[in-house]
């Protein structure tokens, strides 16, 4: 959760005079995680100013990723940000675990289907090739943090075929994957994808997509993630090239 020094002041908007009342009271803990905000009429009486002022204040609030909100249950306290480290090609799950953020992982769907002209652009295989899609739901203490669906070509994973649609693999796959190309960006969240992470459609997400390698260079996997924005901050390393 970011940090603020920043004081109320009457120099600042009216809207940003609440906004950071609101963030000292998530800071110093008087609002713990998942606790309700005020609705936009309680907010506006309570600070007497109109609705519309309140209704900018929860969505800075918001944008900024101290709150989410829920369709026709209003805005909560975000939890804790997870940090995620883009070049990591480890386990997920052991990474946060490591962040003392434990995270459990379901599948809902494995299934074979054929692959349309962009998978089979990425994967270099054939299109209406068989491939292997599986998609999982990624939770923190029951509250969604994001799903990722993969699409995996399987002459390269064959152990995958055995694997019931009930199994979970919570490791990726051995050592094939190797490295990774990978495309970051925020958009809204679609209604089908923002009712599997239990959020308002349309709101501001994060989208991931990997196009994992094995040793030689060939692509095996590709893998679409969609993010709740709140709940997660993104690292990398940046490593000089000096051979030029």
């Amino acid at each position: 959760m970011p940090d603020s020094s920043q004081k109320t002041t009457p120099d600042l908007p009216l809207f940003r005079q609440i906004v950071e009342h609101i963030r000292s009271q998530i800071n110093d803990g008087r609002l713990n995680a998942h606790s309700a905000l005020p609705s936009e009429r309680a907010l506006a009486e309570d600070h007497g100013v109109s609705r519309m002022t309140a209704r900018r204040a929860l969505e800075a609030i918001e944008a900024e990723g101290l709150a989410y909100s829920e369709e026709r249950r209003g805005r909560f306290v975000s939890p804790r940000r997870l940090t995620y480290n883009v070049n990591s090609m480890s386990n997920f799950v052991a990474d946060a675990k490591q962040q003392n953020i434990d995270v459990e992982v379901e599948l809902i769907e494995s299934k074979e289907v054929t692959a349309d002209t962009r998978l089979a652009e990425l994967l270099t295989i054939v299109e209406g090739a068989s491939i292997i899609e599986r998609t999982r739901l990624f939770h923190s203490n029951d509250h969604t943090i994001f799903f990722e669906t993969e699409f995996i070509a399987p002459d390269l994973c064959p152990d995958l075929r055995k694997h019931g649609s009930d199994e979970l693999l919570t490791e990726r796959y051995g050592t094939l994957g190797h490295t990774a190309d990978i495309v970051v960006r925020m958009g809204s969240i679609k209604p089908t994808d923002a009712a599997r992470l239990n959020v308002t459609p349309w709101q501001v997400g994060i989208e991931q997509e990997q196009i994992v390698k094995d040793r030689s260079g060939k692509a095996f996997c590709f893998v679409r993630q969609i993010w709740r924005g709140e709940l997660v901050q993104f690292s990398t390393q940046a490593i000089e090239n000096r051979e030029s």
